[in-house]
């Protein structure tokens, strides 16, 4: 499904509750939508490679909002004008972490498999992958008056930069992250891949272990899957 108002390149919903289809939305393109379409399957398959017992929903607590906004306030003093901005503010990070911390390293285990299984689509895939990256280094300069993303949430970003030059056989995107200070940490979340299994059924672990190292474990609940 086009989506002209979608802020990110696609996202797939999948289906739940009675629900008939899964849906997948794409931003309007004139590229092909080969890779995006098999990017964003593999979430499916790989949740639905695991069987019912082992298939969840990954939901926010209320700690996301309220953790965030301590990140956001720490070191600094903040005007009247960005203390009222401070609630939807954080907010915002929020959600945006948390969408980098379930998105990214399941979908590298995606990438993985596609530049494996389908060499032909790696021409896409660079080329999608350059889109997100350009829209992830905005984050750094991201700010609202005095309120701007927390760097320590800049992790995740970092570890998808170092492997989308390890995929291109480049050194370029991770730059921008080595100035902000937070290559170590995504070089340490990018390192946990190689700690378990590929395997869908380490999925779960694989999130949980990069949300221990970014502290965020208590942002977010697993919730059983109602299909």
């Amino acid at each position: 499904m086009r989506d002209d108002e979608l802020q990110l390149l696609s996202t797939l919903q999948i289906a739940r509750n009675g629900a008939e289809f899964h849906v997948l939305r794409y931003q309007p393109s004139d590229k092909p939508l080969d890779y995006l379409i098999a990017y964003q399957a593999g979430f499916a398959l790989r949740m639905f490679e695991n069987p019912p017992e082992r298939r969840f929903d990954f939901v926010s607590t209320d700690a996301a909002v309220t953790g965030a906004s301590e990140l956001i306030k720490a070191g600094q003093v903040l005007s009247d004008q960005d203390m009222a901005d401070l609630p939807k503010f954080a907010e915002f990070v929020a959600h945006w972490a948390l969408m980098n911390l379930r998105s990214l390293p399941i979908g590298m285990r995606i990438d993985q498999w596609i530049a494996t299984e389908y060499p032909e689509l790696k021409a896409l895939q660079l080329e999608n992958h350059h889109v997100q990256q350009q829209m992830n280094m905005r984050a750094l300069t991201y700010r609202q008056g005095k309120l701007t993303l927390p760097v320590t949430l800049m992790a995740t970003l970092s570890a998808f930069a170092l492997f989308t030059d390890k995929l291109a056989s480049q050194v370029r995107y991770a730059i921008p992250f080595s100035a902000a200070g937070v290559i170590d940490d995504g070089k340490r979340l990018l390192g946990l891949l190689d700690t378990l299994p590929n395997d869908s059924a380490h999925d779960l672990e694989l999130v949980e272990k990069w949300a221990d190292a970014s502290g965020m474990s208590n942002w977010f609940k697993w919730n059983p899957y109602q299909p």
